[in-house]
């Protein structure tokens, strides 16, 4: 599918090189094309296009300088833009290139370490190698990544290099044929070129078959009896890099098999001989495994066809990623009858969907974890196929809440998988057996605020809080300063023991640099549900609305974790609360 890009001369750049590569294989993002790509985000104000290229190509100019140029006249939404070729871009990019683009989004230094990693040997005792001295390796497992939302730059540091440059470390859960992505980063902070290895040498056979993240599997019916095939999160992996998948399509029995590409996605333009409604079978093989397509990974349907019921209320609008080029929507929606609760509210039952809200889930779990009986109380069954919701509205001429009913029923947006396309709960997601309090919440807090589109992009926890209980929300910016550290503290304590809700935010993509191997993320929002202090150290408990994924070691890839007082206020910018 055709990369979005906001940046309207970066959109227009991009998409001619789009529509060479469509009819010349060869063609790729080298240097001179990079160049030009990144003037369109070095112009700005008293700056043209052709002013900033011909300052990029200013000759004897250092790549260091040219990252420089690009990052001072660099907007936020031009970074992403850039974020988005980078990971998810249909034009290959050379390493050359790709290294210009890593070093003016901080991924990497703008120059190698120039010292060459080298893995030796198996890797029954770990991975080892020589590289420059005082080096980090820096590593992932690419095969193993898909399972959850990791990047394939989402690494942890595995080693480091001794004075002769020798290194020995390991990846928790690495089995034999497993793919494995590392760099070296030097003292200074460069990084160097990415390799890949398969990890050879710790079994007989390689047992583990490639992991195929069936949620990021996207159909839309095209023309001509065509399916377009994409990758619905194309920031994150379908599966490792050179996996095979077959779609069979249940209707017809016609198999196809596709290659990932070095991102772990499809190629750009892939599509399947179907129509609306049409169901495929998804098998894969690593090469190794399943190599006749014998074993199925699961079954994804193209949106249409007829309808699944009566919609009892109207539904609020999707995100506007979620909507094709015409307006209409790209995923299909099914009615869900599970239960309303199943063990009453738990921080566990919020999970973040394809949204980018965090800041709601991240509310609403502080608020099962403190008072669970308000989030049961603000939900009602009416019998009827619908439910009502009831939130709180400040009048800010008197300071009064009042409160206002939103009623919803049971259609959600599913992925071509079936499983909710936003907010769902934790463990089964079928149909008739997901509990639904914590997506109708959603879904009403969005009908209650125009569309998906409408909370989706960013907002604050503590809006959240007072919203569900009618009570200000609160917010205190954290630092590592002393007696701001100290401050916080008493206030975490001060929340839990007192059963408020707490939440916490980390610091905009701006400063993604922060996060390199940390486990945590820039731009999102974490419910604080504890704390405590052992051997003299203060801790902060944490849990990512994700429901997975947390700093390496620190928990069971269930969101949950704890970081010491000072890596909290380092990391984190904000802390957001409301009085219960």
């Amino acid at each position: 599918m055709p990369v979005r890009l906001s940046d309207s001369r970066l959109s227009t750049l991009y998409k001619t090189l789009e529509t060479q590569r469509a009819s010349n294989a060869s063609v790729q993002i080298d240097d001179a094309k990079v160049l030009e790509l990144l003037a369109a985000v070095a112009d700005g104000t008293g700056k043209t296009f052709d002013k900033a290229l011909s300052e990029l190509r200013a000759p004897g100019l250092s790549r260091d300088a040219q990252v420089k140029i690009v990052q001072a006249n660099m907007t936020d939404s031009e970074k992403k833009d850039l974020g988005t070729i980078l990971d998810a871009g249909t034009v290959p990019l050379s390493s050359s290139a790709r290294g210009f683009l890593e070093a003016v989004l901080g991924r990497r230094g703008a120059t190698t370490t120039g010292a060459a990693l080298q893995v030796s040997g198996s890797q029954r005792n770990g991975i080892a190698g020589t590289v420059a001295p005082g080096s980090t390796i820096e590593a992932i497992n690419i095969t193993t990544a898909p399972g959850g939302r990791l990047r394939m730059d989402d690494t942890m540091v595995i080693a480091r290099s001794d004075g002769a440059g020798k290194f020995l470390g390991s990846l928790p859960d690495v089995k034999e044929g497993d793919l494995i992505r590392l760099r070296a980063r030097d003292a200074s902070g460069k990084v160097g070129d990415w390799i890949t290895i398969r990890a050879t040498g710790i079994s007989t056979s390689d047992t583990r078959n490639a992991v195929v993240a069936m949620q990021r599997i996207g159909l839309t019916a095209g023309t001509g009896g065509k399916v377009n095939v994409e990758n619905i999160n194309s920031s994150r992996q379908v599966s490792e890099p050179g996996a095979k998948l077959q779609f069979t399509n249940v209707r017809t029995g016609e198999k196809k098999v596709v290659t990932l590409n070095e991102q772990g996605s499809f190629p750009a333009g892939f599509s399947l001989n179907g129509i609306a409604g049409d169901s495929f079978s998804v098998s894969a093989t690593d090469g190794r495994n399943n190599t006749a397509f014998t074993s199925e990974v699961g079954r994804v349907t193209v949106p249409g066809g007829a309808p699944s019921g009566v919609d009892l209320v109207k539904d609020p609008a999707l995100h506007k990623d979620e909507l094709n080029a015409d307006g209409t929507p790209r995923f299909a929606k099914k009615t869900f009858k599970g239960p309303l609760f199943t063990d009453g509210v738990r921080p566990e039952d919020v999970k973040q969907g394809q949204i980018g809200n965090c800041y709601f889930p991240a509310a609403i779990a502080a608020l099962a974890k403190s008072d669970p009986d308000a989030l049961q109380r603000m939900i009602k069954s009416n019998g009827d196929g619908t439910y009502t919701v009831t939130f709180k509205e400040q009048d800010y001429a008197t300071g009064r809440f009042k409160d206002v009913q939103v009623k919803v029923d049971g259609d959600l947006y599913v992925r071509s998988y079936g499983a909710p396309l936003y907010g769902s709960s934790n463990g089964d997601t079928s149909a008739d057996r997901m509990e639904l309090w914590y997506p109708l919440v959603e879904k009403a807090y969005a009908a209650w605020h125009g569309s998906y589109n409408d909370i989706g992009d960013g907002g604050f926890s503590s809006d959240v809080l007072q919203a569900v209980l009618g009570k200000p929300g609160r917010d205190m910016t954290v630092s590592t300063a002393p007696t701001t550290m100290d401050r916080v503290w008493n206030q975490v304590r001060k929340g839990v023991d007192s059963k408020w809700p707490v939440a916490a935010g980390t610091h905009g993509d701006t400063q993604s640099g922060l996060y390199t191997n940390s486990g945590v993320y820039a731009d999102h929002a974490y419910s604080v549900i504890g704390y405590e202090e052992r051997n003299g150290e203060r801790y902060v408990q944490l849990r990512n609305p994700w429901g997975e994924s947390e700093p390496s070691g620190n928990g069971a890839n269930d969101g949950i974790f704890s970081l010491k007082l000072s890596d909290f206020c380092r990391l984190y910018q904000n802390l957001m609360w409301a009085e219960g």
